[in-house]
């Protein structure tokens, strides 16, 4: 066999591959959305929380249904709008309610779709759209610039959106991060460009926080490879960074030393 028949094949045998490769992520791509499913709640089930709290419904786009809870204090200060990561429901995130309440602001959670008693079909649009909903739900109960967008983890994901379109007092983004969207993923698109996307949660956090209008504070672990360090960069003219010494992406959301960041920027 010649060099030229040899070269003829192995260029086959990659393209072979690489159809092949991009042919099974179109196959699970509907599938994707399962990672950001969470444990259900039957309609009728009642939170057990020590804070006190208002449970409140919010009809979203394409059928959506969202529960979220609004812990209060009295002679408040604003509210923190907290986007939650991605595991869990308000069952067991609304225990974080007194690590902001103890700073005299009140704190609104809100379950994403399929996550808890949260209804309707999970996509990126989805995501944002609920976002923007009850942004706007919140903004009838206080005035924006008493409003602080905060999210964690995959919540920073959403946070980082709705500052890019919102104008808060602040933003506070603690280790955003979700499984996708990051620069593998990106990759794999530059890949099969100019070929239909493979993945459905493209997140451009990088983007949104580019046009963010309010300050932004990053609350980072030492993870140099976070998606919190890739954002640093982006905001410093117009923001803080902040890294953990110690915390882990596990930890760094009840953390001593973020309890005090978030006390002094609240200041």
């Amino acid at each position: 066999m010649n060099n030229s028949k040899l070269i003829l094949i192995l260029i086959s045998l990659i393209i072979l591959v690489y159809f092949g490769i991009y042919g099974f992520l179109q196959s699970i791509k509907e599938e994707q959305g399962n990672i950001f499913k969470s444990q259900k709640l039957p309609a009728d089930f009642k939170y057990s929380l020590n804070s006190n709290f208002e449970e409140l419904n919010f009809p979203s786009k394409n059928g959506g249904l969202l529960n979220s809870l609004l812990f209060r204090v009295d002679h408040s200060k604003g509210v923190i709008c907290f986007w939650k990561g991605n595991g869990g429901t308000l069952k067991n995130w609304g225990e974080i309610a007194p690590h902001f309440l103890k700073l005299n602001y009140d704190i609104f959670i809100t379950d994403y779709r399929q996550h808890g008693k949260s209804q309707g079909s999970i996509s990126l649009e989805n995501f944002y759209s609920d976002a923007q909903t009850v942004y706007d739900a919140l903004k009838k109960r206080y005035p924006e610039n008493k409003i602080v967008i905060t999210g964690y983890s995959l919540g920073g994901r959403i946070a980082a959106h709705l500052a890019a379109s919102n104008l808060p007092r602040l933003t506070i983004l603690i280790d955003a991060a979700s499984t996708t969207g990051d620069f593998s993923e990106r990759f794999f698109e530059a890949m099969y460009y100019p070929l239909p996307l493979t993945n459905n949660f493209l997140f451009q956090t990088e983007t949104d926080i580019r046009k963010a209008k309010s300050p932004v504070v990053i609350i980072a672990t030492e993870n140099p490879n976070s998606l919190s360090h890739q954002l640093k960069p982006l905001r410093q003219n117009k923001g803080t960074f902040f890294q953990i010494k110690g915390a882990t992406h596990e930890t760094i959301l009840t953390h001593n030393t973020t309890a005090k960041i978030i006390a002094k920027v609240l200041k």
